[in-house]
């Protein structure tokens, strides 16, 4: 089983269950050692991780099988998470009652905010039953969930004792200079560094990008922002830039910049932080970019337009660059390669079960016939190649024997 794309992990953690109740006859998209993964599972998982690309990532929703490829990355993730719960069976792992409703309490938190992204603890119970309805399922049956879940990260933290090895600052210090090479933009040693591991190479570029964002000047704002897109008829877009102006006299003349969030403001998922956002320099849209990074502290912008709609953001707080040396980041960078070295142990882990296990998987993607076509025809192509290759060698034989024969011919009238 290859592993699973990092961008999934957060959203299995996120997704209320990874399964709704299952009845006997309900329909599979995989068996494990004859046990079923549900559809429901499947689709369930599957409409939360395109949520997340939509909200992240949408552009890379746009490429061709783009969804073909997570849903082909949710089956695996799912399949493994039938081996794990399976493994932990066999193993006899116990988990208490207390250990459940500590579980069920920890998720019971992510429903303290409403939905428009008010503090509400009291409203956090009714918010999750309602989630647990909305995904077919009862208390009773999202606690045997939570139990198994409980049970795998048991087993995992036994298996990762018993195989991964402590975190050496040797390790640490190696991948500081990787990505120290790759801030710095050190062609010798990158160069150097692709001959011997092209992995690392990107390794240590993935961080140095993360670190430059980090450390680069900053400013947080609070944002206000009207939907524009490509469907919006001109009499809406019109409305949107009326009521951009409108708002801004409103600022202008005293409204609280919070209350405009919550009036105004078409970013749901930013009620909850009052509008906050921190802009980092050069990634946000230049019409924004230029304003934040130009205004001073406490001014408020006039509203700006960009290719998704209309901003009208306050200047809250602004950071300086920083510059960043060994001792500031070894210690995530230990984090970092602790984690790695987690993530490849479970990898074989599972990859181990997987080699044992009984799968059989019926769920089909269009893009797994698009492969396979394409397979055929390159096949295909070189069979043609080899076969033109080989009638070319036969008419080259062909005409080397023929010019053999006129020249021994040749030979035998000059004998005569």
């Amino acid at each position: 089983m290859n592993k699973t794309n990092k961008f999934l992990l957060p959203v299995l953690a996120l997704c209320l269950a990874a399964g709704a109740q299952g009845k006997v006859m309900e329909s599979s998209v995989a068996t494990v050692n004859g046990k079923p993964v549900l559809a429901s599972d499947y689709d369930l998982y599957y409409e939360g991780v395109i949520e997340q690309y939509q909200a992240a990532a949408p552009q890379f929703l746009e490429q061709p099988y783009a969804k073909d490829f997570l849903g082909k990355e949710v089956l695996k993730e799912l399949i493994s998470k039938e081996l794990l719960y399976q493994a932990a069976d066999e193993a006899k792992i116990t988990v208490s009652d207390s250990e459940v409703d500590e579980g069920i309490n920890e998720i019971k938190t992510r429903f303290i905010v409403d939905d428009e992204g008010k503090q509400d603890p009291k409203g956090a119970d009714k918010r999750f039953t309602e989630a647990l309805k909305k995904q077919h399922m009862t208390l009773k049956s999202y606690k045997e969930k939570i139990k198994k879940d409980i049970s795998v990260k048991k087993l995992m933290e036994a298996q990762i004792k018993a195989t991964v090895k402590p975190v050496e600052e040797a390790d640490v210090k190696a991948l500081y200079a990787n990505v120290e090479a790759a801030m710095n933009n050190n062609e010798k040693a990158l160069k150097k560094l692709e001959k011997e591991d092209p992995m690392k190479l990107r390794e240590a570029q993935l961080i140095a990008a993360k670190l430059k964002q980090l450390t680069a000047e900053q400013v947080r704002v609070g944002h206000i922002y009207l939907a524009v897109t490509p469907e919006t008829s001109k009499e809406d877009a019109k409305k949107k830039e009326e009521l951009a102006k409108q708002i801004k006299k409103e600022l202008d003349g005293g409204m609280d910049f919070s209350a405009a969030v919550k009036k105004y403001t078409e970013d749901k998922t930013a009620l909850a932080s009052g509008g906050d956002m921190i802009l980092i320099k050069g990634i946000a849209p230049k019409e924004v970019d230029q304003a934040a990074f130009s205004l001073a502290v406490g001014k408020v912008s006039d509203p700006i337009k960009t290719d998704i709609g209309w901003h009208i953001i306050k200047i809250k707080e602004k950071r300086a660059e920083k510059e960043i040396g060994y001792d500031d980041i070894s210690r995530d960078l230990a984090q970092y390669v602790a984690q790695q070295k987690i993530q490849t142990a479970l990898g074989e882990y599972v990859n181990g079960l997987a080699d044992k296990a009984d799968i059989k998987v019926t769920k089909t993607f269009e893009v797994d016939a698009a492969i396979e076509a394409e397979a055929a025809k390159r096949a295909q192509e070189e069979a043609k190649k080899e076969a033109a290759k080989a009638a070319g060698t036969e008419e080259k034989s062909e005409t080397a024997g023929a010019k053999e024969k006129s020249e021994a011919a040749e030979k035998g009238d000059a004998e005569k």
